[in-house]
């Protein structure tokens, strides 16, 4: 399953879990004597499923209502569309695009520290006083979207009083014991750091995130991911805490993308997506993330109590050709033939 990540100058971890056993391979250079299990990665979207989990939490608090209104959160919310709540929001049917310009304009801009660095919680404000989505497509398809992951993030925040990277940290990140996962690095995670490149090795920026955070501003090393997958394992099977039910909840359904809208082979959940054979077969949770320089990949089976995790500083997904070569290795089909072994 590396193969599609690795390149002369690139640097790729994996990591499977087994019934409580763990495997580990990398490949590429490393800069430090850090195992391979510590090194730092951008982890992207991945950062969705956490987001979810965070939702998750403050719904199970009673502090958020899943189907309310986003605008009833704050009263700084106030111009976004009624139609607009945090279980569309989460689940991707909020009719909300996946970035805040089109995707035309998107191409020729140029952003070292990636299209979220500079996009405050004023602009995106702004953005719902001119630009206020699509109600049309609210509850007939599912329309993968950055910017709504991003407002999600913010509307906690605020219904918190916190930024968000500290509610989150607060909340999810602390108590499942992920020392290695946040947006900011500190001095002796730095030089742990892995350098996110261009598909051609040529080194890029990390990027950086404002008030879209929500969308995909952690960093992770694959021993916390698989430490993660564990509890993910754990709390699904048999929940003990409150932070355990939440995760549980997370991983239920919400939006079906099957035939007739169904659940099967596969449906949306809170930031994760869930896959399945078939009716019968155990269904794999899993979560993606690109950068401009990195990508990665997760895939949790609670049934078979195994999970993968994938890291690489090699920018697959923001590359047309190479990611349409690493999707046809079918990747999620290669994660199912490993966690459904007998």
């Amino acid at each position: 399953m590396i193969k599609p990540y690795e390149g002369s100058r690139h640097t790729v971890v994996a990591i499977s879990l087994r019934s409580g056993t763990r495997q580990i391979a990398g490949s590429g250079p490393r800069n430090t004597e850090t195992s391979w299990e510590d090194l730092i990665f951008e982890i992207g979207s991945i950062t969705k499923v956490f987001t979810g989990i965070l939702l998750c939490v403050l719904i199970d608090e009673g502090k958020i209502d899943p189907r309310a209104p986003l605008s009833e959160v704050s009263d700084s919310l106030s111009d976004v569309p009624n139609w607009i709540t945090p279980e569309r929001l989460v689940s991707h049917t909020s009719g909300l695009p996946n970035i805040y310009i089109p995707i035309w304009k998107a191409l020729f801009q140029q952003w070292p520290e990636g299209p979220y660095a500079e996009f405050s919680r004023e602009d995106l404000f702004t953005w719902f006083q001119c630009s206020p989505g699509n109600e049309r497509r609210v509850g007939r398809r599912h329309g993968y979207s950055n910017l709504g992951f991003g407002l999600l993030g913010e509307a906690m925040a605020l219904r918190e009083g916190i930024p968000f990277g500290d509610l989150l940290a607060q909340k999810v990140i602390r108590p499942l014991g992920m020392k290695d996962t946040g947006g900011r690095l500190h001095d002796n995670q730095k030089v742990r750091f892995m350098q996110p490149r261009y598909t051609s090795g040529k080194p890029v920026m990390p990027w950086a995130f404002d008030a879209l955070a929500g969308a995909g501003f952690l960093r992770s090393t694959a021993r916390d991911l698989a430490s993660f997958s564990s509890r993910v394992i754990q709390a699904i099977n048999a929940p003990e805490t409150a932070l355990d039910q939440a995760i549980r909840r997370s991983a239920k359904p919400i939006f079906g993308l099957g035939r007739n809208g169904g659940t099967q082979p596969l449906a949306q959940c809170s930031g994760w997506m869930r896959v399945s054979r078939a009716e019968t077969s155990p269904n794999i949770l899993f979560a993606n993330g690109g950068t401009a320089g990195s990508t990665c990949a997760l895939y949790v089976c609670p049934e078979k109590e195994g999970a993968i995790a994938i890291t690489s500083n090699n920018g697959i997904a923001a590359n047309l050709w190479a990611s349409t070569k690493f999707n046809w290795a079918n990747p999620v089909r290669q994660a199912q033939d490993i966690l459904l072994e007998s």
